[in-house]
């Protein structure tokens, strides 16, 4: 019902978010079926140790950079395999430009990255001569992000560090990952948990909650079939599959404190072998 009251109400510029129910009394539904110990309160403590990797080194070399600092760790797992050649970057979101500066350190020198933000100032931290580019538009304008794409991709990475707005984490996702993301390229949105906060929740779903039905449309090619349309030489195993885009170039996702990863990667068909 909620759902369909918002698409009558966002046209009017009003909308009805799940936010306030589901975080009044601070504390998140969980199922029945979780064992009492899972779901018991418990304590954690303030960080000690900070990142111990290259990228944090680079980030605390500098300024004009702001960053989680349990983000590095993430970074680095995923990132790390692209630093063996020169890729194509895209960062929405500039800021003051030290994150620009940051990933040209990191990554290969002959790297291209380009930052895209709504904020007219950030015009200056382009510095074209070392391939650090900035574009001036909106990541929910997908006529902008498309000709973004056009002139510097198909992009080995794109990172999400823009508004956080639940409804421009949506658009730039849905506007960028079939076109302007490589085949084996890698999608990180960051600051999710602003899909907790309610100033941030403008959609009737959150980017979180349209991450989670991702999970299920990674595992589409499964869904009504039996196992041995699987099985490797069956009978009955299946040559071909029609798919929706996303489950098909849908290699994983991951889910990490304040951030979703999905790496990009045309999929085949499942096989399963007994031997």
């Amino acid at each position: 019902m909620r759902k369909l009251l918002n698409k009558l109400l966002i046209k009017f510029g009003l909308l009805l978010t799940k936010a306030p129910a589901l975080f009044s009394d601070k504390t998140l539904e969980t199922s029945d079926l979780f064992p009492a110990e899972l779901t018991e309160r418990v304590k954690i403590g303030a960080a000690i140790e900070t990142p111990d990797n290259e990228l944090f080194r680079i980030f605390s070399a500098d300024t004009n950079v702001w960053k989680w600092h349990h983000y590095f760790d993430i970074y680095t797992r995923y990132f790390e395999r692209f630093r063996d050649r020169p890729i194509t970057m895209l960062e929405i979101g500039v800021f003051r430009g030290g994150s620009l500066r940051m990933w040209k350190q990191y990554f290969h020198p002959d790297s291209t990255i380009v930052g895209i933000d709504i904020d007219q100032s950030c015009q200056a931290y382009e510095i074209a001569n070392e391939n650090v580019f900035v574009r001036i538009g909106s990541q929910t304008d997908p006529a902008f992000l498309a000709n973004v794409s056009g002139e510097f991709g198909p992009f080995d990475i794109i990172l999400d560090d823009g508004g956080h707005k639940t409804h421009q984490q949506i658009i730039s996702f849905g506007a960028l990952f079939r076109e302007a993301l490589k085949d084996g390229g890698c999608y990180m949105v960051e600051d999710v948990h602003t899909n907790y906060w309610i100033k941030h929740v403008d959609s009737p779903e959150t980017f979180v909650d349209l991450s989670k039905q991702m999970v299920d449309m990674l595992h589409e090619p499964y869904c009504n079939r039996k196992e041995t349309e699987f099985r490797h030489e069956h009978p009955d195993a299946l040559k071909e599959m029609e798919l929706s885009y996303l489950s098909a170039n849908l290699d994983g996702i991951a889910f990490h404190d304040s951030i979703v990863v999905f790496d990009k990667k045309r999929r085949s068909l499942p096989k399963n072998e007994l031997r």
